[in-house]
């Protein structure tokens, strides 16, 4: 299942499990529920250092591509 959002619009903790209400900007600035997102707490912190850690290599590989690419074009 693939589930696009933009912003997250609510976060709360309920019966052990975080739970992040997802959402997606609508025409005319309105905001559209797009799902929420259930982590069991206990597993929360793992999930966001490894999310944190992904985006942290995924930001290294466009840096280096980057500079790569203007490497080339000099």
């Amino acid at each position: 299942m693939h589930i696009f959002a933009d912003q997250i619009s609510h976060v709360a903790l309920s019966n052990g499990n975080l739970r992040i209400q997802l959402a997606q900007r609508g025409g005319e600035n309105e905001t559209v529920d797009a799902g929420t997102l259930i982590i069991p707490a206990n597993q929360a912190n793992n999930f966001v250092n490894g999310l944190a850690g992904s985006l942290r290599n995924l930001d290294e590989k466009l840096k280096a591509h980057r500079e790569a690419s203007e490497g080339e074009n000099q």
